[in-house]
Parts: C-alpha cells; sequence; structure tokens
C-alpha cells in the first residue's frame, strides 16, 4: 500500500506542477511506512506533527549511541552503532565480531585481537576508529552530564555530517532536551520509561519547497483546501469505542432539556443481556457511523480540482478472492460505491501487493550509509575579533604570556580546591603521597580548558604549592587545625548586600583567622616589599571578610595572607 501511495503521490505531484496538494489521513499511525517511502524516494513534504520522533533516521542513530554510553551490555545498541554510518560495518563484519558469543559485552569483544583478526581490513580499521574515538567517552566525567557526554561524542564520531538539512539538526537537539530533562547522575535510570517518552514526540517537517505535498490528518485539515487531495490508508479501521463499566445517552425531553438515561449496572453477563444496555449500544454504534460519514465528507471537500482514494482489502486464505474492508474503516463506508472498482482490479491483477501473491521477494537489502572516507572533525574558524591598531606592538610573546597567566590563575583555583579538601579532612595527605593528587589534577585542569600544551605545567605548578604547605610548619598549621574551609557568608557592607567565600577560618587560643590563599609567585629580590603590595592591595577585601565575620563569631579576629609557592604568611591588619 505505501509502494502504491508513493507512485500516485509522484505522478499527482508530476502533473500538477504550481498546485497544491494534500495528503489526509485519519491516524498518524497509519503513516510511517509511506512516509519513509517518501522520504526514500527524495518526494519533499511539509508535515504538521505527524513524524514520530523515534522513526527518524537522525534520531535512530544518536539514540544507538545514547543507550550504548548509558549501559555495556546493550548488545542491539552497541551493535546498531557499529553499523550506523560513523563505522558502517558490513553484516559479514559483524557477524564475525559476535559469532558463537551471546554473552559477552560488544565492548568485551571489541577488546578481543583474536576476533578483530577475523574481520576484514576495512572492517578492523573502521572499529580502531571508532573505539579510539569513544574511548574518552566510555567513563562519564564527575562534571560532565549525560547530555554533553553524548553531544561530544556525537560530534567526535561525525553527527553532524551525517545530517541533510536544518531541519535534522533541530531534531537531534530536540532528542537532546528530552535527554536532559529524564538524565540522573550522569545516565538514564531507566530506559524503558526513556523510550515511551521519545515515543510520545511529534515533530513537523518543513518543506523548502512551496508546492511539496502537506500531510496531515483529516482533522487537522478541517477549514483548508487544497487544488488535489490524495486520502490515503482507508481500508485500515483506528482502535474501536472500549465498553464502559457504565453506559449512558443524553435524550432531550420535551422541555429541550438534557436527561440522562442510565443503563444498569450489574455483571456483564446480565448487562449485556439488558434491553436498555443494548439500545444505549446501538445508539453509540449509530453514532460513531454518523461521525465517521462526517469525517470522510470533510475530507473529501478540501479538494478543488481532483480527489484521490487510496485504500487496501485483505486477500482471501487462498488468494482467489477478497474480503470487505472492516466495518470501522472509511472504506467501509465507502464500499456500495466502489466494490465494482476493487471487482475489476483483482480481476486484472492490479495493486496486489507481489510479496502476498508469492511474486519476487518480500526481503529487501538495507541501504548502507557509512562514510567514504574517515570523519575528521574540521578546525573551528577563529573567533571575530576587533583589527589591532596600526601603531599596536602586539607579539607572539605577548600572546604566549597571556596564556601562561591564565594557566597560573587555572593552577590556582586548583591548589584552592586541594587545600580546601585536605582542610576539611576529606584528604590525608601529606609529602610521601602528594604525587598520587597529579591524575585528579590533570582532570581538573582539562575541565577548566587548559590547553594540553600547558597542561604539564600547570600540574607541576600546583604539585610545587601543595608540597611547600605540607613541609612548611605554618602551612600544616593552618591545614591541620580547627576552623572552617571555604565559608560562604552573605551580609550587609557599606549599605550593599555582598557574598563572600572565606578560603580559610583557623582558630588558635581564641583567636579566629581569616587567611586567603594566595597563589602568587616572586622570582626577583625584595620580598619583603613584594609582601607588602600584595597586603595593601588586598587590604580592603579582607575588611570585607572581618566585617562580616565578626557578626557570626563572638571572637577575636585577625586576617591574614598565606602564599603556598614562597611559604610565607603575612598578618594583615584591618582594625
Amino acid at each position: 500500500e505505501a509502494d502504491y501511495g508513493q507512485t500516485v503521490i509522484r505522478k499527482c505531484l508530476e502533473a500538477s506542477v504550481g498546485r497544491t496538494s494534500a495528503l489526509l489521513v485519519r491516524s498518524r499511525a497509519q503513516l510511517p511506512a509511506l512516509l519513509y517511502r517518501l522520504r526514500e524516494a527524495g518526494i519533499p513534504y511539509a508535515a504538521v506533527e505527524i513524524d514520530r520522533l523515534t522513526e527518524l533516521p537522525e534520531i535512530i542513530d544518536v539514540m544507538a549511541l545514547t543507550r550504548a554510553l548509558c549501559h555495556d551490555g546493550d548488545r542491539l545498541a552497541w551493535l546498531a552503532l557499529l553499523r550506523g554510518p560513523w563505522a558502517g560495518l558490513t553484516w559479514a563484519d559483524l557477524h564475525r565480531l559476535v559469532f558463537n558469543d551471546n554473552s559477552s559485552a560488544i565492548r568485551e569483544l571489541l577488546a578481543d585481537q583474536e576476533r578483530l583478526e577475523q574481520l576484514s581490513e576495512d572492517g578492523r580499521q573502521r572499529v580502531e576508529r571508532l573505539v579510539s574515538t569513544l574511548r574518552r567517552h566510555w567513563v562519564p566525567q564527575p562534571a560532565e552530564s549525560l547530555r554533553d557526554r553524548i553531544e561530544t561524542a556525537w560530534f567526535a564520531l561525525g553527527g553532524p555530517a551525517t545530517l541533510q538539512n536544518r531541519e535534522q539538526l533541530e531534531n537531534v537537539y530536540r532528542y537532546l532536551d528530552i535527554v536532559e530533562k529524564l538524565e540522573s547522575a550522569g545516565t538514564l535510570p531507566d530506559i524503558a520509561e526513556f523510550q515511551t517518552r521519545l515515543d510520545d514526540e511529534r515533530v513537523s517537517s518543513v518543506a523548502d519547497d512551496a508546492e511539496a505535498l502537506q500531510v496531515m490528518t483529516m482533522h487537522k485539515a478541517k477549514g483548508l483546501e487544497f487544488d488535489q487531495v490524495i486520502l490515503y490508508a482507508l481500508g485500515r479501521s483506528t482502535r474501536g469505542r472500549r465498553k464502559s463499566i457504565m453506559s449512558w445517552i443524553n435524550l432531550p425531553n420535551r422541555n429541550n432539556r438534557v436527561q440522562i438515561v442510565l443503563s444498569p449496572v450489574g455483571p456483564r453477563a446480565e448487562t449485556d443481556n439488558d434491553p436498555l444496555h443494548q439500545c444505549i449500544e446501538v445508539a453509540e454504534a449509530d453514532k460513531d457511523r454518523l461521525e465517521l460519514d462526517r469525517l470522510l465528507y470533510v475530507a473529501c471537500t478540501r479538494a478543488r480540482h481532483a480527489l484521490h482514494l487510496i485504500g487496501s482489502v485483505p486477500l482471501s486464505a487462498d488468494r482467489t478472492s477478497f474480503r470487505p474492508p472492516p466495518a470501522g474503516s472509511l472504506l467501509g463506508r465507502l464500499w456500495p460505491a466502489v466494490e465494482h472498482d476493487y471487482v475489476a482490479a483483482f480481476a486484472a491483477g492490479e495493486g496486489i501487493c507481489a510479496g502476498a501473491s508469492g511474486h519476487g521477494s518480500a526481503l529487501r537489502e538495507p541501504v548502507s550509509r557509512r562514510f567514504r572516507q574517515p570523519f575528521v572533525l574540521p578546525v573551528p574558524p577563529p573567533l571575530p575579533v576587533d583589527p589591532l591598531p596600526a601603531d599596536s606592538t602586539e607579539s607572539e610573546i605577548d600572546i604566549e604570556f597571556y596564556w601562561v597567566g591564565l594557566a597560573a590563575r587555572h593552577a590556582g583555583t586548583i591548589v584552592h580546591k586541594w587545600l580546601t579538601q585536605i582542610a576539611q579532612g576529606v584528604l590525608q595527605v601529606d609529602e610521601a603521597n602528594a604525587g598520587g593528587l597529579r591524575p585528579g589534577t590533570v582532570r581538573m585542569a582539562r575541565e577548566l580548558g587548559v590547553p594540553d600544551a600547558l597542561s604539564g605545567a600547570v600540574c607541576d605548578r600546583v604539585e610545587t604549592a601543595l608540597l611547600g604547605v605540607l613541609r612548611d610548619p605554618r602551612g600544616r598549621w593552618l591545614l591541620k587545625g580547627e576552623g572552617f574551609a571555604e565559608l560562604p557568608l552573605s551580609g550587609v557592607f557599606g549599605a550593599k548586600t555582598i557574598s563572600i567565600v572565606i578560603d580559610r577560618v583557623r582558630i588558635d587560643a581564641g583567636v579566629h583567622w581569616i587567611v586567603d590563599y594566595k597563589t602568587s609567585s616572586h622570582e626577583g629580590g625584595d620580598l619583603a616589599g613584594f609582601l607588602g603590595q600584595e597586603a595593601e592591595r588586598y587590604r580592603p577585601q579582607l575588611q570585607r571578610y572581618a566585617s562580616l565575620y565578626r557578626r557570626l563569631a563572638d571572637a577575636p579576629v585577625k586576617t591574614a595572607l598565606y602564599f603556598p609557592l614562597l611559604q610565607e604568611f603575612r598578618e594583615v591588619p584591618v582594625d
């Protein structure tokens, strides 16, 4: 039926250039097979909330990626990932990969060198590229959401290069928005719930061609007109009205007021035999038939010049005759007027499904979609910047200095995080095991956006600062004693409401020391002068800290700066 419908639609569009055309159906569920044929044939169409999100090719690919990243044991998702355009393994290579093993996870098989050697040379290369690209996305990062993880993996695999228009890109981002709403702790707790939520999502297709076929339900078409209208799937019925526990009918009385006639409630067998219940059921069935007639009238009268009716009827078991359409279908209401057309078509052998009649094959080889050459993520264009003045003397040295300064600031951020965790007792660190923090430092530097070329320098700076604090008696006193770390406060200062975070409050002999960490370094001489300048520079900040903290603690308060890289503790009076 879908093949026949696609042929009729193509002929209509070719014969009626410059005219408006519409495809109308009773239910959205009758459209997927036909819309797939239209997309395959390159026939443009515009549909309003018709396509299921899960039936679109671009979503099928990214959904397989999502399920594979969420669950290593989802074999179907991993096989779909390997078959997808970013890898494009042949059926033969997929079979060699999983042959005689229905229990191992696909990721385990991808690490089995013996199995990989059985693949074709091209298949092995494609698997290696896929594994290399996905390896960094297998394990979620602490600060990375599932949506971000899927999006970055999709980009790395070349997902955008598989799309054909902006509409498909918008569909992918609509999908990612749903993932963001349903994810929890970096994964999807319930894949079934996720799938159900996606099944309810309908998308609209917008065609660039103004003469494209308009696809909608008959209810949506009410009030519209088109030059030619195609009514499709008329022989199919929708889900019938379910029997309710109670049945009633509204009847007007002599005063034109509505009165309710209610059938008795009892066991189903007794209710079905009750005359009043049967009368109500007959009345409801008549209403359904009249509603079908009204719907059919609305659909047919949408056409100005041409109306095409397409509907299928089932064949008998021996295929020597056909059966009438279901009574609840639109074709069933038209049957007295069109039955002779079906008799003539059947006698001529027209429009009979080849697979059903035994002629030809009902099997089709799925189309393989894959990159012709390995995908390489393009380098993004440089950000637009204002042109430098003619007398500008900016050089590569200035740019390098900028990046070095940025890296030093990120190193300071990481040092603050480590010192906070040590002071809170979360980490037990001494000089001997301080080097074990380096993997965490590398991860935090990457999350802060530190370039790979400067990552080593940042990690070295952080490690030097931590070792300096642990070797310094004053540094150990600062970290190991009673107090608070990363203490957030809000209050009024100078007629303004401000919020602050104090790096460290160290309580010693009744005195509350407010200490701010500064990861500055000093390479030249006159260290005392440098510390004095820094004290004056940060005195206003420490005054704010002390003012707010005094309202919290009824105790003597002193303020100071501590320099982990210099192992210097500098008191800063603020009274």
